[in-house]
C-alpha cells in the first residue's frame, strides 16, 4: 500500500466512494443522508475523504 497519497490519487478514491454509497448503496446508507450527492462533492472534500479512508484501512491492518 501506499505510504502517502497524492491529492489526486485520494480525490479519485473519494469520489468513487461517494458515488459507490450513492448509486449501489450496498449497505443501505443512503436513508441516513437522503441529500447525499456526489456531483456536489469537490475534489479538495473528495481528497480527504480519499486520505480518511486509505488510514482507517491502514489502521485497521486492512490494507
Amino acid at each position: 500500500m501506499l505510504d502517502e497519497l497524492d491529492d489526486t490519487t485520494a480525490a479519485e478514491i473519494g469520489h468513487a466512494l461517494m458515488r459507490w454509497l450513492v448509486d449501489d448503496d450496498p449497505a443501505g446508507l443512503a436513508r441516513f443522508v437522503p441529500d447525499l450527492d456526489p456531483g456536489v462533492v469537490d475534489d479538495a472534500r473528495a481528497a480527504r475523504i480519499g486520505n480518511v479512508l486509505v488510514d482507517l484501512l491502514k489502521h485497521l491492518n486492512v490494507a
